[in-house]
């Protein structure tokens, strides 16, 4: 460890274990009710939605993994607050997997999801990914992660390279650093380099969809996926959003990573930057569950007619009635559902 680094106070180190706890709880909380609405609303039942299941199941890991983090630092980070002793415990090499695995499978998981939209929107074609070919997808997203983490809990890669007061926080990751011998290459490879890749391609296909759908808006006065692919459902087109939802949440972690590769060491930037990483880092789970149940009508019918409707059953009938009209006219907008799960 080179005697520049930065390295933040119990003060500032209190304050972000504080702010990783409620993004955490946020994103458990917002990932349970998600993952909820897929089995309870039938109109979100399609595939893309199923792959958003599964990177809602890591995002929650994820928020599950920085939540020990910052109850390990509770319990062991105050009390040693002012030690240079080394963090790199059994409890801190356990989260570190769990954390990289999760994150690692997210930017996997959200990578397949634009691939799978682009293709069936730009081509306007049936892609099924059913049987055999769902299952490559399902080893691959989580297969990658699993062979990265073994490997590197196996190298003794995983962990913390400082104190609890350290530069990475009140979290583990790797118990080496970017002036260790192939300790940039160990941080690509278990996590910034999925996350960089993750950010070129969902940042290209999206732009590349929303541009079909403001060309076909301008030439058909069409805009919503389901007329552009006729297959999709229109609050699929909410999925353009992710990747912007994803640079605002995650991209201060690899800004510092970054700074820290170029030597900046400049205090009072970095102390921002890593108040913005403790939230966003744990966070993609609930801004999904913002997206894809609070912004969704179907999801949001659903809700308010099952639970806010205060015992009154004429309202309530007529709004699982609607509901159900609405999932009609998707089946009507949809003659050959490109999406549909054969489960719905």
């Amino acid at each position: 460890m080179s005697n520049d680094t930065i390295k933040f106070n119990p003060g500032e180190l209190a304050v972000s274990a504080v702010i990783t706890t409620i993004s955490s709880l946020l994103s458990i909380l917002g990932g349970l009710v998600l993952i909820w609405s897929y089995y309870v609303v039938p109109s979100t039942r399609n595939t893309v939605r199923l792959m958003l299941i599964a990177l809602t199941l890591a995002d929650i890991l994820t928020a599950s993994g920085y939540l020990m983090a910052t109850v390990r630092w509770y319990s062991i980070g105050l009390q040693n607050s002012n030690t240079c002793d080394s963090a790199s415990d059994n409890f801190c090499k356990a989260q570190s997997f769990i954390t990289t695995f999760s994150n690692i499978a997210s930017f996997l998981w959200t990578s397949f999801i634009a691939i799978y939209l682009f293709i069936c929107v730009w081509f306007s074609r049936v892609v099924d990914i059913s049987g055999v070919m769902f299952t490559c997808v399902l080893v691959v997203a989580w297969g990658i992660p699993g062979i990265i983490t073994t490997v590197a809990l196996t190298m003794g890669v995983l962990g913390k390279n400082e104190s609890v007061t350290g530069i990475n926080g009140v979290w583990c990751w790797l118990a080496v650093t970017s002036i260790d011998h192939n300790g940039i290459l160990w941080m690509l490879l278990a996590g910034k380099g999925w996350e960089i890749l993750t950010y070129l391609i969902t940042a290209i296909l999206y732009i590349l969809l929303k541009g079909k759908g403001f060309l076909n808006k301008i030439r058909r006065r069409q805009f919503l996926w389901s007329q552009i692919s006729t297959g999709l459902r229109r609050e699929d087109e909410l999925f353009c959003l992710t990747w912007l939802v994803q640079y605002c949440l995650r991209i201060w972690g690899t800004v510092r990573f970054i700074l820290d590769i170029a030597k900046f060491n400049n205090y009072k930037v970095e102390t921002v930057f890593f108040f913005l990483q403790s939230y966003g880092d744990s966070a993609q789970a609930f801004w999904n569950f913002i997206l894809f149940c609070v912004c969704d009508q179907s999801v949001r019918s659903y809700i308010s007619g099952r639970y806010f409707t205060c015992g009154n059953t004429s309202k309530l009938n007529n709004t699982h009635d609607s509901i159900e009209k609405l999932d009609i006219q998707h089946i009507n907008d949809e003659e050959r559902p490109l999406l549909r799960n054969p489960d719905a």
